[in-house]
């Protein structure tokens, strides 16, 4: 069987950097739509050629790491409040959330799991040519939900890769 690069990256397994410290949303607890809170945000997902944010990796439940939980949830499920400092609110009840697809963060979720909690949350997989629609229709949303966040953050991890690359071949 051949070996097929995952389509997208976890943030604290690349050289990315965010274009503004407050867009890391790692460690933030996540809160569902009642005000009740579900878990902690491990790590972030990345499209690894558009550099755009496409999951969150959430961790819900256990003690001392026994029975620990990880969720893979779309970043557009969640908003966050600036005003409210470490946490996020995802855009459901918490028993949608923990009943949600769950994954190892070891492995990079492949593209079967991947359209799976799309299909869980009623969100269509974002196809190659969606690139061209998320920019056509990044003005459109609301500025406080955290894909619009994430798609800010996207944008400044490719100019620091880029910097970086650029940085690397003229040592």
């Amino acid at each position: 069987m051949e070996y097929v690069e995952p389509n997208i990256v976890k943030l604290s397994n690349v050289n990315f950097q965010l274009e503004e410290p407050w867009q890391d949303v790692r460690g933030f607890n996540v809160y569902d739509n009642n005000g009740d809170k579900i878990g902690t945000v491990e790590d972030l997902y990345f499209d690894r050629e558009t550099h755009v944010a496409r999951f969150f990796d959430v961790s819900a439940g256990g003690f001392l790491k026994m029975g620990k939980k990880h969720l893979l949830v779309p970043v557009e499920e969640f908003t966050r409040d600036a005003s409210e400092e470490d946490r996020v609110r995802v855009n459901h009840d918490r028993d949608m959330i923990l009943n949600s697809p769950e994954f190892d963060p070891d492995v990079v979720p492949d593209m079967d799991l991947q359209r799976t909690v799309y299909d869980y949350y009623g969100r269509p997989y974002p196809e190659e040519d969606s690139v061209a629609e998320v920019e056509k229709n990044s003005e459109e949303e609301d500025k406080g939900t955290i894909a619009a966040v994430a798609k800010k953050a996207a944008k400044g991890a490719a100019k620091g890769a880029a910097k970086g690359a650029a940085k690397e071949t003229t040592e």
